[in-house]
């Protein structure tokens, strides 16, 4: 369904480079999370846009190219793939890193089911609650890794 992959310019050619993550790290981060308490987790694939919109699949910006149809058609071919995140930050992240031999992998909060809407509409001290988490998940992580915990 979707390609792990990112296209530069280098002078005058198209690169393709891998955007894979590393799964051992996920693993490793996703059992750190375990360890939290009342912090729900879960590891999916990620799927990195170039736009906020189209590129997303969302109906409410000023272009829209789709029906709600094939929006929700979509989706639901990319969550049977295992998406469960879609972004536009960790492609080019993904990709030097790979290119480097650097393990990298990413965390994210999804704030709302895309299938049913395309506005996050929830209470200001949900999502105050929320912003913390992915530092709060890569700190311990890097506590434990640190051997800086009990």
């Amino acid at each position: 369904f979707f390609k792990p992959r990112f296209e530069q310019v280098v002078l005058d050619n198209v690169v393709t480079r891998s955007t894979e993550l590393d799964k051992e790290l996920a693993e490793e981060l996703f059992n750190c999370s375990r360890e939290i308490p009342n912090f729900p987790t879960l590891i999916g694939h990620r799927m990195c846009t170039y736009d906020f919109y189209e590129g997303q699949g969302r109906l409410d910006g000023a272009l829209c190219s789709f029906s709600r149809e094939k929006k929700v058609d979509y989706l639901k071919r990319a969550h049977i793939a295992a998406v469960r995140n879609i972004e536009m930050e960790s492609t080019v992240f993904a990709a030097m890193c790979r290119l480097c031999g650097l393990k990298a992998a990413a965390v994210c909060v999804t704030l709302l089911d895309r299938l049913e809407c395309d506005q996050i509409n929830l209470p200001h001290d949900i999502l105050v609650e929320y912003q913390p988490q992915p530092q709060l998940l890569i700190s311990n992580f890097i506590k434990q890794r640190l051997g800086l915990r009990d």
